[in-house]
């Protein structure tokens, strides 16, 4: 005969009302969890694309817009707006989902992910600026060049 706790009976006897509250609800019964902090990751790389896509959308028309003007003046051709919307719009979509990353990845209140986020963007559009000038004005200066 073995001893292990399982196998041994008792004979209590059993009282009328329990000692225990009985539960009334039926199964399966859903539990509440309350987490610290939440368990999905801060950043998702879609979404970070996404709001650039949508960064580089108006970025590009508010450029464009400011360009249909320029043609209008003739002080550029309507191809020439166009590449430069299609740049400026690059460049905001870039400046925009580095600035959403880097928000979401420091994290904090809804006053400090903006100040961050609007901090990365406007670096990384100065940044993308600087590099555009010395771009163009390398350009420029080759053209120069070739025309002598």
């Amino acid at each position: 005969m073995t001893s292990h706790p399982k196998y041994i009976h008792y004979n209590y006897p059993t009282s009328a009302t329990p000692a225990y509250p009985v539960q009334t609800a039926s199964y399966p019964v859903k539990p509440t969890y309350h987490l610290a902090r939440t368990t999905t990751p801060s950043l998702y790389t879609s979404a970070v694309l996404a709001i650039g896509v949508i960064g580089a959308v108006a970025g590009g028309t508010a450029a464009m817009a400011i360009n249909l003007h320029r043609v209008q003046d003739k002080q550029m051709t309507m191809s020439q707006a166009a590449i430069d919307s299609l740049a400026k719009g690059a460049g905001a979509g870039v400046a925009t989902a580095t600035g959403i990353a880097v928000a979401r990845a420091v994290g904090g209140g809804s006053l400090a992910t903006l100040l961050v986020m609007v901090g990365a963007a406007t670096g990384v559009g100065y940044m993308l600026n600087a590099v555009g000038r010395t771009t163009a004005a390398k350009a420029v200066s080759s053209k120069a060049e070739k025309s002598k």
